[in-house]
């Protein structure tokens, strides 16, 4: 079974949010993070929390959902839901994975939904095949000790003694030193990129000259691991693809 899918609505009508978050719900593919009321809270939203998805309305006031998406360094992937009908060839230059009309109902809203699972999970899934169910760590904070999956982080990022976990639920600090956590990480999932990062290497998009990108995160590639780096992440690539053509 895939994973969920995490997504945030963002519209300025409450009775369109009402819908929309229940809508979510009925359909069972996706994780609601939060529904936002305007394109600032989404914004921030997006920034600390890891958003595959966004339902997104374009009419709202003070800055519209175009606007809001020009903005954004990296952008998720967009289902526009709107009232409007003139916005779609805009839209549509973001790479919009659908484009619907109000009043929303659930099976044109599956329909969008099962457009973006092929887009972010590709047919089959390469992912799916390589994440285990029991492929975890265990984070301590505050007495308590959670269990996150692998396949729920993006990086970990140390600063002085202290630790924080990007995952699709939110960010996670705690204390640590990184170097102690990275010896108890599959170091063929996880890769050092930087004296502050560790990265999981299934969630990376994009691994320029001088920076990797996971989703809507830039984080520093020092040339010290830059070779090691890109050696993995080609070689998962490739693992990806001959099980995709297998």
């Amino acid at each position: 079974m895939s994973r969920l899918i995490s997504c945030i609505i963002v519209d300025d009508d409450e009775t369109s949010r009402f819908i929309l978050t229940n809508l979510v719900k009925k359909n069972g593919s996706l994780n609601l993070v939060k529904a936002c009321s305007n394109a600032i809270e989404a914004r921030e939203t997006i920034e600390r929390t890891d958003i595959e998805l966004m339902l997104l309305d374009i009419e709202m006031p003070y800055e519209n959902g175009v606007d809001m998406l020009e903005k954004l360094e990296v952008k998720p992937n967009v289902i526009f839901i709107t009232s409007q009908t003139k916005h779609a060839i805009k839209a549509f230059e973001f790479d919009a994975i659908d484009y619907i009309v109000k009043p929303v109902d659930l099976e044109r809203l599956t329909s969008a939904v099962d457009k973006a699972k092929r887009r972010i999970f590709g047919t089959p899934n390469p992912d799916a095949i390589l994440e285990k169910e029991d492929e975890f760590i265990l984070i301590k904070k505050n007495r308590e000790t959670q269990k996150v999956p692998y396949r729920n982080i993006g990086y970990i990022e140390g600063s002085s003694s202290y630790i924080t976990y990007c995952t699709t639920e939110g960010k996670i600090t705690t204390t640590g030193i990184l170097k102690q956590i990275e010896e108890t990480l599959d170091p063929a999932v996880f890769v050092r990129v930087h004296r502050s990062y560790i990265v999981n290497l299934r969630k990376i998009n994009k691994i320029t000259s001088q920076e990797v990108v996971i989703r809507n995160s830039t984080i520093p590639l020092s040339r010290k691991y830059k070779k090691d780096v890109k050696e993995k992440f080609d070689e998962l690539n490739k693992t990806k693809h001959e099980n995709s053509v297998n």
